[in-house]
């Protein structure tokens, strides 16, 4: 389904968890308390929320968190979104230390990609941005992958005076691994709004400053907004999402889910639709735009009123956003608690 300025939605990100076992600094700061475990969505009702989402053109779902490995059962959430008809790809972004362990189930449950979220290959670094020291394992879940035959790719967040220095360690794995490293600059959203953002447009001048060859990479890489370029003779390509230097909101393809149950047209703004009310025992009324109490069991009006909550969420999506506007960002959430 096409929003207002006719962008074609169909992809989803769902957050099913706010816990994460980092610390993150621009993500999850000291004092964040996860939600209850009642508050969040169950997998049974992420599915009812994802087979409407079909309805509207959705067919591409991304699974996030926090981490969603910390939540019991998620590869099975896997399959049984794998299984809806409709939907033509599960991936998930991890901060692989619990990948090793879940890999087998995952691949056994159908997931089609991994991404990994990985800002440093310095320990020490690693340590200082996260709180632990996990590196090796993330490591290890990224070799891990990569033999499984999964596309990998790897979300960087550069840091001004932390690990901006360390593009090009990073940037260097794409010349003797399968993978994309994506940059993706900093976003004003919650604890995030404390950092300055590393421009990917200097970013780019230094690629080919290094780089003399570097060439455009215009193979679809998924459903995101990076932009990719290839070393010449690399077996992976490197990818900038340049959210507040490079605006992409005419190819924004995608709404969130928060593990809360709250639809999110945008991640600049507070604006989002009560999903979960709707599934535990209301639905809206289209002609009246009232909310009713009916029971759950009306699986016929709960459908359409989840229908229409997408609608209304396709109608409430904004031309773009504003990050690069100070005082312009209305969401107060932290990236923890929205979904990443």
């Amino acid at each position: 389904m096409k929003d207002r300025y006719g962008r074609n939605i169909d992809y989803m990100r769902i957050s099913i968890t706010d816990r994460c076992n980092l610390r993150c600094r621009y993500c999850m700061p000291d004092g964040i308390a996860a939600l209850p475990e009642t508050e969040l969505l169950t997998y049974e009702e992420i599915r009812d929320v994802c087979r409407a989402a079909v309805r509207v053109g959705i067919c591409n779902i991304k699974l996030t968190g926090g981490e969603p490995l910390m939540r019991e059962g998620c590869a099975g959430l896997v399959g049984m979104l794998k299984g809806l008809p409709g939907i033509r790809q599960v991936t998930i972004t991890t901060n692989g230390i619990l990948l090793p362990r879940y890999l087998p189930a995952l691949l056994k449950n159908g997931i089609d990609a991994v991404n990994i979220s990985l800002d440093t290959l310095s320990e020490q670094t690693y340590k200082q941005i996260t709180g632990a020291p996990q590196l090796p394992r993330v490591l290890e879940g990224i070799r891990l992958a990569l033999e499984a035959g999964l596309a990998v790719k790897l979300n960087c967040v550069l840091l001004k005076g932390v690990n901006d220095s360390e593009w090009q360690a990073l940037a260097a794995l794409t010349k003797t691994m399968p993978i994309d490293v994506r940059f993706i600059e900093m976003m004003p959203i919650g604890y995030g709004r404390n950092f300055a953002a590393v421009s990917n447009e200097m970013l780019l001048k230094e690629l080919y400053r290094m780089y003399p060859e570097l060439e455009a990479d215009r193979r679809i890489h998924g459903n995101g907004p990076a932009v990719y370029y290839r070393i010449k003779g690399a077996q992976g390509s490197i990818g900038l999402i340049s959210a507040v230097h490079g605006k992409f909101c005419r190819q924004c393809n995608r709404l969130r889910l928060t593990a809360a149950g709250q639809l999110k047209p945008c991640l600049c703004y507070a604006d989002s639709v009560d999903v979960r009310s709707i599934l535990r025992g209301s639905v809206r009324e289209e002609e009246t735009g009232r909310i009713s109490s009916v029971s759950t069991k009306e699986e016929g009006k709960r459908e359409a009123s989840l229908y229409h909550a997408f609608q209304e969420a396709l109608e409430h999506k904004p031309r773009m956003h504003q990050f690069e506007v100070p005082g312009a960002v209305t969401e107060q959430g932290q990236m923890v608690q929205i979904g990443g």
